[in-house]
């Protein structure tokens, strides 16, 4: 019985000590099995979040360099409709990874992100001016280049704290696989077994993991020719697009020629840290490369990254090429001019002439044919130019696009005015022979401020301020060559100081009108008036022959004959409803105004809300805008003549009409210009004119109205000669608003 006792005692010992180890085993087990677990978690965190972590930082960081890279295109192209698309698409990509983005550098991934748009908004804002600053443009991309260098620090810092997490999660690991190994010692071999088999599967579960760690940073659908190397720098990977580049060019059998000479000096400096570097552009083919190299501390090889910059170093080639040079006549331009006059000024001392050419009428060219004839015109001006510098043997000139018709040329070691007054002479005789663009003979005659070296001015700056000045003066005084002096200075700044004033005057009321009688020759009664434009400015009243010239050229003409032209229409109406009898207005049109587009419509929209009846206003033009584009003048002049307007040509005989054009035009009136008239009557030739106009004006059954008439025996010339209406001083000045409503009044009783 007590063997019985014994066995079965024995028996529940085995069954004790078998359940102790059963228990012990599944206990051991299940704490290897545990630990397998938290192994597996720890290295799936790996896998599953922090390697695609760093692909992510890295897809966002080659997106990064696309949205740089777009802004560049865009710089280049100055295409907005495909940088549109392209940084659209990009950013969405971006944005996507961002969101997927689990890291503490979230947030300043994002202001980065906002940074670079700012940058973006900014270049695209001034890309869309018409008058673009590239220097801004410039400084945005500069700023752009600085933003993604930044980005690039934080995605090696963010990797560094990824291999920093993965060193302790490995810590982690070793240490709870020494801890299972030591329950196995103690509780049996059995245990130690299947924790020898669990460490050894465990050791190449990470082998694996590690093998598929490093193997992830290699897409295989890159599309930029990727490489791995050992630290001697000899291959060991390249994916797709490497080994077709490497057919492409020849080179399938020794990759390794892809990349720069001595890349491995650069390589091996890196190998001991996480870090990167890129090579300078490099050719291979007709193609243009740049490759970047990548190591991550703890791997013992390095990555080599391609990517074809051929298109954007052409770019950049062809951006140099036109920050010195204008875009439509290829000649250099204002920038590489202050350069050279610069270097001139600074470093040779030697002398030198500046010939400053500007065209004249091309606002007129523009108004009737359109940009495109107005740039072939220039472009054609521009050849005939090189070629008539380069025919100049034995002299060093240089020519320069300066601004739209305008050019600079640089006479070299010369200080004789003579010479550059002869070159500048020739140079109009240039542009006065006509050019043919699509069937039009066109001229484009010009003026030329010369400045000399250094006795006009000392500085690039200088120089061009004081030929800019000669060629105003030449303007006004109407020559064709005018040669810098100093008082040249002071006219241009008074020229600069009323440009000033015009555009205020609008808004201060610093205009009045005043109105000028015509009367009939015989009776001396008042049938008329002219209005004349009055000025007062800073206390002081401006002459008209001072201030037009200046409004025309800054481009004010057109916004002072509009407001001129309401305000006489107003004054017209609220004479009539004071129950006078205002006689007909005349009113003198610019050029440019009269040839602008929507003139008829202005004209027509003022008598429409002002009330003032159409056959009370005469519209002044002078000879030479009549003359300067015939058929369009007839098709304004047809449409206006509709609307029940009296037309009349002023100053009539200083210009160049055509008879044939003359007899076509719907006119009411010739203007006897007042050169002629003063001095008719001691003057033969200007007597015969005024006679020859008279004539002309009888042929045509026009009226004719002379100004200046200041003296008796002038009326009586002109009468005998039968002149309509004569309009000067002998019978009245100028008066203003009120003068002329009691001259109104007057009459009216």
């Amino acid at each position: 019985m007590n063997v019985a006792f014994n066995n079965k005692w024995g028996n529940y010992q085995l069954i004790v000590v078998f359940m102790l180890l059963f228990v012990s085993g599944i206990a051991i087990i299940s704490a290897i099995n545990k630990t397998g677990n938290d192994v597996a978690k720890n290295v799936d965190t790996l896998i599953e979040q922090q390697l695609p972590q760093i692909e992510s930082f890295h897809q966002i960081q080659n997106h990064f360099k696309e949205l740089e890279l777009i802004l560049y295109r865009y710089y280049e192209t100055t295409d907005s409709d495909s940088y549109q698309l392209d940084w659209h698409y990009y950013q969405q990509k971006n944005e996507a990874l961002i969101t997927n983005l689990k890291s503490k550098f979230v947030v300043d991934v994002k202001q980065y992100m906002v940074s670079l748009n700012r940058i973006a908004t900014d270049l695209d804002t001034e890309m869309r001016r018409s008058d673009r600053d590239w220097d801004l443009i410039r400084e945005h991309l500069a700023t752009s280049k600085n933003i993604s260098l930044k980005f690039d620090r934080l995605v090696k810092q963010a990797t560094d704290d990824i291999h920093k997490q993965f060193k302790l999660k490995s810590n982690d690991t070793q240490t709870m696989i020494s801890r299972m190994v030591r329950f196995q010692i103690v509780f049996s071999a059995f245990v130690f077994g299947i924790l020898l088999i669990v460490a050894t599967l465990l050791k190449k579960q990470s082998a694996q993991n590690k093998i598929n760690r490093e193997l992830a940073l290699f897409p295989e659908q890159n599309p930029h020719p990727i490489f791995r190397l050992n630290t001697d720098g000899k291959l060991i990977y390249l994916n797709p697009s490497a080994a077709r580049l490497a057919e492409l060019l020849g080179l399938q059998h020794d990759p390794i020629r892809l990349l720069p000479a001595h890349y491995l000096h650069d390589a091996e400096l890196m190998l001991d840290t996480t870090s990167c570097f890129e090579t300078k552009d490099y050719s291979l083919g007709d193609r243009i490369f740049s490759a970047t190299f990548h190591h991550i501390e703890g791997i013992d090889s390095f990555y080599a990254y391609l990517i074809d910059v051929t298109e954007r170093a052409k770019a950049e080639k062809e951006l140099l090429y036109l920050a010195n040079h204008d875009p439509l006549t290829r000649l250099p331009n204002r920038r590489c001019l202050e350069e050279v006059l610069t270097r001139k000024t600074s470093q040779s001392q030697k002398p030198f002439s500046l010939l400053s050419i500007k065209a004249g009428r091309l606002y007129l060219i523009n108004a009737s044919l359109g940009h495109e004839i107005s740039d072939r015109l220039l472009m054609a001006v521009s050849k005939r130019l090189e070629q008539f510098i380069n025919e100049q043997i034995g002299l060093d000139l240089e020519l320069f696009s300066f601004e739209t018709g305008g050019w600079i040329v640089i006479v070299n070691n010369n200080s004789l005015p003579e010479l550059a007054k002869q070159l500048s002479d020739n140079i109009v005789s240039l542009f006065s022979s006509s050019l043919y663009i699509e069937d039009s003979e066109l001229n484009l005659p010009c003026t030329v401020g010369v400045t000399l070296f250094p006795q006009g001015g000392s500085s690039s700056k200088e120089l061009l301020k004081n030929s800019d000045a000669a060629l105003r003066q030449a303007f006004r005084e109407g020559v064709n060559v005018r040669l810098y002096s100093e008082d040249l200075s002071q006219q241009a700044n008074r020229w600069l100081e009323l440009e000033q004033g015009l555009k205020q005057a609008l808004d201060k009321n610093e205009f009045s009108l005043n109105f000028q009688p015509k009367v009939n020759v015989i009776t001396g009664q008042p049938v008329a008036s002219e209005v004349l434009l009055r000025w007062q400015h800073n206390g002081q009243w401006i002459s008209p022959a001072e201030f037009i010239p200046v409004s025309e050229e800054g481009g004010l003409i057109n916004a002072i004959g509009e407001w001129v032209l309401i305000q006489a229409c107003q004054q017209w109406v609220s004479w009539a409803e004071l129950g006078l009898n205002p006689h007909p207005m005349a009113v003198n049109v610019s050029a440019q105004q009269f040839i602008q587009s929507g003139f008829v419509e202005l004209v027509a929209n003022t008598l429409a809300h002002t009330g003032m009846p159409a056959s009370k206003l005469e519209l002044e033009i002078t000879e030479e805008v009549a003359s300067e584009h015939p058929e369009k003048v007839i098709t304004t002049m047809s449409r206006l003549k509709e609307l029940g307007i009296q037309l009349a040509i002023d100053d009539f005989g200083t210009g160049y009409s055509s008879l044939s054009y003359l007899s076509r035009f719907p006119i009411d009136t010739l203007k006897i210009d007042r050169s002629f008239v003063i001095k008719m009557e001691n003057n033969e030739s200007d007597a015969a004119i005024v006679r020859m106009i008279m004539s002309l004006a009888k042929e045509l059954n026009l009226k004719v109205v002379a100004e200046g008439v200041e003296i008796q025996q002038q009326r009586e010339i002109l009468a005998d000669l039968g002149c309509d209406y004569i309009q000067g001083f002998y019978f009245y000045r100028p008066m203003d608003i009120q003068q002329y409503q009691t001259l109104l009044t007057e009459q009216g009783n």
